[in-house]
């Protein structure tokens, strides 16, 4: 499934229409795919080449929504965790991942400095939701990065085979467990809805699920 074409083709036929409504906050199809295009070429420019890993440790936001479509632009494996996780956790699962780039926002019972002491493969982390006049030390700012990337869609060939995304169990009975989804893996959820569902252009559909869950990664799917 190459979700570049499944949004270039939402996009050409209702690229005015809201993609996504958050709060008082309306973006339109179009805004999602120049949004998504921007954080690719960040991503890349950060050095995530096809392949690598990208985490995301966010609360339900736009920039969520953002992080799948740029990976999925890069050919990047995508790697959503649960905000709710506690520090070793997070270190835990990315360090299993071999996470190169994370995408955080700060949390004050997170310590990003010694999760990044800790995971060998981390070399980057993006931070959301910082004020630009105070840019933390040694990180990334996501609006301000963003703000200057290119909108030129990266050249990348990308086949069902390749690896998507891993997505972790909530390890009731251990340590989570990555589960490793490739591009044909994500025609599944989306046939499944359009087969018991009966979803049309004009329905809205309300996302209560974190968007780390894959229950909440269909509503995306979807869009």
């Amino acid at each position: 499934m190459d979700i570049r074409k499944v949004l270039a083709a939402t996009v050409e036929k209702f690229g005015s229409k809201a993609g996504l409504v958050f709060g008082e906050d309306r973006f339109s199809f179009a805004e999602l795919q120049t949004n998504a295009v921007k954080l690719a070429n960040t991503l890349k420019d950060c050095g995530i080449t096809k392949g690598d890993r990208v985490a995301f440790f966010l609360p339900n936001s736009p920039e969520y929504v953002y992080c799948y479509l740029a990976c999925f632009y890069l050919g990047a494996v995508g790697v959503p965790l649960d905000f709710m996780l506690k520090n070793d956790e997070l270190s835990s699962c990315l360090g299993h991942s071999e996470t190169k780039v994370l995408i955080a926002k700060n949390r004050a019972d997170i310590s990003l400095e010694s999760i990044r002491e800790t995971v060998d493969s981390l070399k980057t982390i993006i931070l959301c939701g910082e004020a630009a006049d105070e840019p933390p030390k040694d990180y990334v700012l996501y609006n301000a990065v963003t703000a200057k990337a290119k909108t030129t869609s990266p050249e990348v060939i990308i086949k069902d085979s390749d690896p998507a995304l891993i997505m972790y169990t909530s390890g009731t009975t251990g340590n989570p467990k990555g589960i490793l989804l490739n591009y044909k893996h994500l025609e599944g959820s989306p046939k499944a809805m359009e087969h018991f569902v009966d979803l049309t252009d004009k329905d809205i559909k309300l996302a209560a699920l974190p968007l780390s869950h894959i229950g909440g990664f269909i509503y995306i799917q979807n869009c």
